[in-house]
């Protein structure tokens, strides 16, 4: 466990970034790629800014997610009550803090005297963050070879990203991207952020991204899965500091502190964005892809304009919290979804409005929280309302209610759904998390959910269950054993599909060098099946100048329906996962170069697939006209 007592980077805490990544994301099963890499990048950028846990806010600790509102309670009581901590040991001594927070909350935190730390000017020990990414293809697709109506561009893929700021008040950020197949870069964004000057709680020029509440009105700022606990409210404005094309605002948004409870927000925006249009010049579709690679792609790009304006008022006191979200939202074109049964609950029109309540109590143990919210796109109402419950420091009891009517829609929510967004969902989420005894950890959850409206491909309305158990154990100071099974029961093409999957895993850290890991997955699915064994080496040199990290994997399954899904070894902030069907095998290999100083980071990333049962891979424009599939990454990133 950390031990540190300055801020003086990773060095020396109790856990490694990659080490988080992949513990934090071992539940992942599907592609969650996009939301994920971006509150990866997220939290890295929060890591390598840590906060002195003795003067970090509700707000500043409400940011790391496997934090909850009892937690934080009992954080701020221990330092009320006993004075600030010395070490990150005293940890041990607050009741709710387990050994796996603890180990986490190493990355993200410090303890250090008050009286100690050096006071920062605003723009005082500025620090510059450079990194640019090369991924090259070893292959070429049908697109590339296509004189004409193939990708204007060429296929490699490229970014760049800037920041300069300090630990605390400033921060600001530029990127480039762009995607294999197109032509230029015609993906760019920045940002520009001040915190904690005055009653200026916090203020962002450029692009950004917003939650508040439970996330049904403005949810853009969090990532979640139904195997973690539903810990707490979203964390209000912060920069977009990732690529995504889609899910952020340009403009400006600022939030004060009026005195001690109450916090107020404003935000307004503009941005073009990426539609498929009708014959009239009306709206069919809002597309998330950000690919402008064909000439069909690149008429769609930023043919619609979009303004935002909207604000968030938050009163605290003693445990409790009030709060009210709403934004009025103006499209250049009116959006006109179709005639299709399941887009008829879609927006229609140009000129939308939501407007939200949030609450909730915590008290010690207890945690209670929800929002209701009201859209004008179909005249609906949407609610979810939940409660945790700590059972003694290793037992977490949650529930959470949800009722999303098909005439809800917000054009930003991000809540707990099994849809992609929380709209024409009711459903009720039970979710248990243990540690009974020492080194043993399970997680359970059941799920029930209802869709009164007909989905896509379904002519009625619809309902699922899902069901997950998983148990980790430490069998001794080196070997780690983990198994899960996952049971999810969904109506699909007017047919109840039964997914069952299972996973076993098994982890050996023989030194501080060296880790092993062997992982079976099944998933078996209306009578189709699919397996992959997959073995992961990783090789760290002492002071982590250098580290290796490999994956071999070999897949077999009956269909696509069947395909296996597995996270894989990726460069530094990022998250990657693919999924796999067929019958064939996989590799990756990772490695990175760090100097003594940490100024300099090199790596690179050779990725192969190899199918046993086809000739050629994909579709369309897409299309490897070979059974293999090769690429290289590099990527160099530079801090001064």
């Amino acid at each position: 466990m950390a031990q540190n007592s300055s801020p003086s980077g990773e060095a020396g805490r109790g856990a490694s970034w990659d080490d988080f990544v992949e513990e934090y994301t071992s539940d992942v099963e599907r592609a969650e790629e996009e939301d994920l890499m971006l509150h990866l990048q997220e939290l890295k950028e929060l890591s390598e800014h840590p906060m002195n846990i003795n003067t970090a806010t509700v707000e500043d600790l409400l940011q790391l997610p496997f934090l909850s509102e009892a937690q934080i309670e009992q954080i701020h009581a221990y330092i009320y009550l006993h004075g600030q901590m010395q070490t990150l040991a005293e940890l041990r001594l607050v009741p709710l803090i387990d050994d796996a927070t603890r180990r986490r909350l190493s990355l993200f935190v410090y303890a250090q005297q008050e009286q100690m730390e050096e006071k920062k000017r605003l723009f005082s020990h500025l620090r510059h963050d450079f990194s640019t990414r090369l991924d090259i293809p070893l292959y070429y697709r049908k697109g590339q070879q296509m004189s004409s109506g193939g990708y204007r561009g060429d296929a490699l893929y490229h970014r760049m990203r800037y920041t300069i700021g300090n630990s605390r008040h400033f921060q600001a950020g530029l990127h480039l991207e762009k995607d294999a197949g197109e032509r230029f870069y015609d993906s760019y964004g920045g940002y520009a952020m001040l915190q904690d000057v005055g009653v200026l709680d916090r203020v962002v020029v450029g692009d950004y991204r917003i939650g508040f509440g439970e996330g049904l009105v403005m949810g853009g700022s969090t990532w979640s899965s139904k195997s973690t606990p539903p810990l707490k409210t979203q964390g209000g404005i912060r920069p977009m500091t990732g690529m995504d094309e889609v899910n952020f605002l340009r403009g400006a948004a600022v939030t004060f502190s009026l005195g001690k409870h109450v916090r107020l927000s404003a935000f307004g925006s503009y941005r073009k964005c990426d539609a498929t249009l009708t014959k009239d010049g009306e709206v069919q579709t809002l597309l998330t892809s950000g690919y402008h690679r064909t000439e069909a792609e690149w008429e769609k790009k930023r043919n619609v304009g979009s303004t935002v304006v909207g604000g968030n008022v938050e009163w605290y006191h003693k445990g409790l919290h009030l709060g009210a979200t709403g934004y009025w939202q103006k499209f250049d074109r009116t959006l006109n979804p179709g005639s299709q049964q399941y887009r008829a609950i879609y927006p229609k029109g140009d000129a939308f409005g939501t407007v939200g309540v949030n609450y909730g109590y915590t008290r010690y143990r207890l945690s209670l929280a929800g929002e209701t919210a009201y859209s004008t796109a179909g005249g609906g109402w949407a609610t979810i309302n939940r409660a945790s419950w700590n059972i003694g420091r290793n037992y977490i009891l949650s529930a959470v209610q949800r009722f999303y009517a098909y005439q809800y829609y917000s054009f930003y929510s991000n809540a707990l759904s099994e849809n992609s967004n929380a709209q024409n969902e009711s459903g009720v989420l039970v979710h248990l998390q243990a540690e009974p005894t020492t080194g043993l950890q399970l997680t359970a959850y059941a799920d029930f959910f209802y869709h009164a409206w007909p989905r896509y491909r379904m002519t009625h309305s619809s309902t699922g269950q899902e069901f997950m158990l998983q148990g980790s154990y430490v069998l001794s100071s080196k070997h780690t054993l983990l198994v899960r099974y996952q049971l999810k029961r969904k109506e699909n093409a007017d047919l109840m599909e039964q997914h069952h999957r299972v996973k076993l895993q098994w982890t050996c850290e023989p030194s501080v060098h060296w880790r092993l890991q062997t992982t079976g997955v099944f998933h078996g699915v209306s009578g189709k099946k699919g397996f992959m064994f997959t073995q992961n080496i990783r090789y760290v040199l002492s002071k982590a100048s250098l580290s290796l990290n490999g994956q071999l994997g070999y897949f077999h399954t009956d269909d696509y329906l069947s395909r296996i899904y597995v996270l894989q070894p990726s460069l530094y902030s990022s998250v990657s996962s693919a999924s796999y069907y067929g019958h064939g095998m996989m590799g990756v290999l990772a490695a990175r170069w760090q100097s003594k100083s940490g100024r300099w980071m090199l790596e690179a990333r050779y990725g192969m697939v190899r199918y046993f049962d086809r000739e050629e891979q994909g579709s369309g424009l897409q299309t490897i006209f070979s059974p293999w599939k090769n690429d290289l990454s590099v990527q160099l990133r530079l801090k001064i």
